[in-house]
């Protein structure tokens, strides 16, 4: 199953974005200040189909190496490609899921996984893959998005609740008891617009940024956030409402049928957001082009500010950042690929 829908040693914040690709004329070309590019350091290729899969997220593992998330299953791999354990299958039961929805790493090195349709957190072992719980959330949960890990509870989980707009985010315990509850920190009035990738390992916080905004929401430790806006300002879209031919669809017995969509000019910004702890942030943007999914925007993790631009020499579908400060890509063209490349100062 095919999914659309995630460095500086000092502490600073890496963002890497992929925005819409400049003219020579354009102003944004002038704002943005180019650091040297990233270097190819190993390229790795799955011709087999039994490496990667059909994935569709790559996550830095703070422990060393990189996990790879499929539809129902996460692949866990040391940097030089080696697989150390795979977890996840297609299910209803303990260790299976419907569609995995987000993954990340907590900051005790557990893996933990959210299902799209059903409401609950599985952790693994990040050192085995071995199923450690299965955490259940609230059943009145519409659609439990995003997660960040969070020190000394299970996580902070973005859910989606009937009737409501925006979304609204849950601290919760180790045994599924939301501890805190806070509305999303942007004004992006529908569920459809909130759409986000979020990432971080918990020990410092996170960085959500959305598909179809330029504006980036950072998540202390403690729960707090900010809002930062990227270095090309992408508002939010509007939505828009209309009918549909049930007939047409050969849906029998249905007379009306209206559908709600994001505005289809609206550039889509968010390709991949990624962390390596509490270091450095990498965000990717694009504004629809495939040249355009190759630029790498850096911001500092304090306040914000815009400190460069990289470009990779192709375009990437997903990246991460591994622990030792390399860079790693995901890119699937007639067999997935994951590239390690190294940022020069």
């Amino acid at each position: 199953m095919n999914r659309s829908p995630a460095l500086d040693r000092t502490g600073l914040l890496l963002l890497v974005g992929l925005c819409l690709w400049p003219g020579p004329a354009d102003s944004q070309e002038v704002r943005r200040r180019w650091l040297a590019e990233p270097i190819l350091n190993a390229t790795l290729t799955d011709r087999e189909g039994d490496l990667f899969g059909d994935p569709w997220r790559l996550i830095g593992d703070p422990g060393g190496g990189f996990l790879i998330a499929e539809a129902a299953t996460i692949h866990a791999f040391r940097a030089d490609g080696t697989k150390r354990w795979t977890a996840g299958r297609s299910g209803q039961g303990p260790g299976e899921f419907s569609v995995i929805e987000d993954v990340e790493v907590a900051p005790d090195g557990r893996v933990l996984a959210l299902d799209r349709e059903q409401p609950r957190v599985t952790v693994f072992d990040g050192a085995t893959g071995e199923l450690v719980a299965t955490v259940l959330l609230r059943r009145e949960v519409a659609r439990a998005r995003l997660l960040l890990p969070a020190r000394d509870v299970l996580a902070r989980i973005e859910v989606s609740l009937p009737g409501g707009e925006g979304t609204t985010w849950w601290t919760v315990s180790e045994q599924g008891r939301i501890v805190d509850e806070r509305r999303g920190a942007t004004s992006c009035a529908h569920n459809l617009t909130c759409t986000a990738k979020t990432t971080g390992d918990g020990r410092w916080g996170g960085v959500q940024a959305y598909r179809w905004s330029s504006q980036m929401v950072f998540h202390d430790a403690d729960g707090s956030a900010r809002v930062v806006e990227g270095v090309d300002s992408i508002p939010f879209p509007q939505v828009a409402s209309y009918s549909l031919d049930p007939k047409a669809m050969g849906l029998e017995g249905i007379k009306s049928l209206r559908a709600t969509r994001v505005d289809p000019k609206a550039p889509e910004v968010v390709r991949s957001v990624a962390t390596d702890g509490d270091r450095a942030i990498v965000l990717m943007m694009t504004g629809g082009d495939e040249d355009r999914l190759r630029i790498l925007d850096f911001y500092r993790v304090s306040d914000g500010t815009y400190l460069g631009s990289r470009r990779l020499p192709e375009s990437v579908g997903a990246i991460a950042l591994l622990s030792d400060g390399r860079l790693a890509t995901l890119r699937t063209v007639l067999f997935p690929e994951v590239k390690i490349w190294e940022l020069p100062q």
